[in-house]
């Protein structure tokens, strides 16, 4: 925790986060501004997920053929000069303009999709094992953090500047974040490059071979499916129905869960001890108080009695992401370990983007009650199979 390698990650990524959040920022005024239409709009976390998802099938051949370090220097550069093209196009636009931004979040989103595994791939390097669900906590817990401040920041930001200053300011952030990671020191493995066919199946072939992360991937599939439940669309319908309150709350309820992400960070670095002696009872007990919670939370139309359960929701939530990134980092190889999080990466945003249309169907046309209660089920169907394969949740390590 105290190395200064790790320290630079976190602070790299903290810089990173806060860019990203302002890029969207910046980009859905610019796009609303220049067009006035929903359907441009729609297109920017379609094109996001669309081009993070090619770009995570397409990792491995980038990372058996490149170091780690370099791969995360590379893209965070070329992010950095992307906005910085962008910034200067944005004084002469004209009619195209509109599609010319799609074309930079597409490009961004590429660069991204590779960024992210190998991102998560460095902290086994960095930190001792022993002290990597510390680590992991105290990353999640500053995601998070940033999470939270970084929206109602942003838009403070838009209201008092404009689109083009925010953009410029990215630039900065996403610079900062280039300089701490060029300061991250590790040891690259030599490996062998396998044919591109065979770089783009290890990923899945290691999933197959390693039960624990297998189980855990296959969880995590159940359980995408139906946490776009806190998405803006069926928050907003239950904060109107349920609540019979204004739109305001849906802030309110976002903030509250992620209040709740943040408190669990804290509190698997004070337990860290205690959660890694017992990750196989965290895993099964916290899907099953996720899906209690979930179905009280889409029963209730008590406004404080909603606030807390979103609070509460984010508490096993962040536990259990922790405890799958230190699983995950014990089971698996560096170069293996960054392309299991890029077959991981593909299959939850093609996975969360598929939920959303699904539980956006199910709130039009049956209720918003309805839709938390299938949730509900989802995750309780996990809880029932992460009982069914608790031995898997202890494997042996690799």
């Amino acid at each position: 925790m105290k190395n200064k390698s790790f320290r630079c990650l976190w602070i790299s990524q903290a810089f990173a986060n806060l860019g990203d959040i302002f890029y969207v920022v910046g980009l859905i005024s610019l796009l609303y501004t220049l067009t006035g239409s929903a359907f441009y709009l729609s297109l920017l976390p379609f094109t996001t997920t669309i081009f993070r998802f090619i770009s995570s099938l397409l990792a491995p051949l980038v990372i058996d053929r490149f170091p780690l370090k370099g791969i995360l220097v590379q893209s965070q550069w070329w992010k950095t000069i992307l906005l910085v093209v962008l910034g200067i196009y944005i004084t002469n636009f004209n009619h195209g303009f509109a599609v010319a931004v799609i074309f930079f979040i597409a490009m961004i989103s590429l660069l991204d999709g590779v960024a992210a595994p190998v991102s998560a791939a460095l902290v086994p390097q960095l930190v001792p094992k022993e002290e990597r669900m510390k680590a992991n906590g105290f990353l999640n817990m500053i995601t998070q953090t940033i999470f939270v401040a970084g929206w109602p920041l942003g838009s403070v930001l838009l209201i008092s500047t404009n689109s083009s200053i925010i953009i410029w300011l990215t630039v900065i952030l996403f610079a900062v974040s280039t300089l701490y990671t060029v300061k991250i020191e590790v040891s690259e493995q030599t490996t062998v490059r396998p044919s591109n066919r065979d770089s783009i199946k290890s990923g899945w072939i290691a999933i197959r071979h390693l039960p624990t992360i297998r189980t855990l991937i296959s969880i995590d599939f159940i359980t995408t499916l139906a946490s776009s439940v806190w998405g803006a669309a069926v928050i907003y319908v239950y904060v109107d129905e349920n609540l019979q309150l204004g739109e305001e709350w849906w802030g309110y309820i976002n903030t509250s869960y992620f209040i709740g992400m943040i408190f669990s960070g804290l509190i698997v670095i004070r337990f860290a001890k205690l959660l890694e002696k017992h990750i196989g009872f965290f895993i099964i007990f916290g899907l099953f108080l996720s899906a209690m919670l979930i179905l009280l939370f889409g029963s209730t139309s008590i406004p404080a009695f909603a606030l807390l359960l979103a609070c509460l929701y984010g508490l096993p939530e962040q536990i259990r992401e922790v405890i799958y990134t230190k699983l995950f980092q014990d089971h698996a190889s560096e170069k293996t370990l960054a392309k299991i999080y890029a077959v991981w990466g593909a299959v939850i945003n093609l996975t969360f983007a598929g939920s959303v249309l699904l539980l956006g169907y199910i709130t039009e046309t049956y209720s918003v009650e309805t839709t938390f209660r299938f949730s509900s089920t989802l995750i309780f169907l996990a809880f029932l199979y992460a009982i069914f394969k608790r031995k898997d949740l202890h494997g042996e390590e690799t």
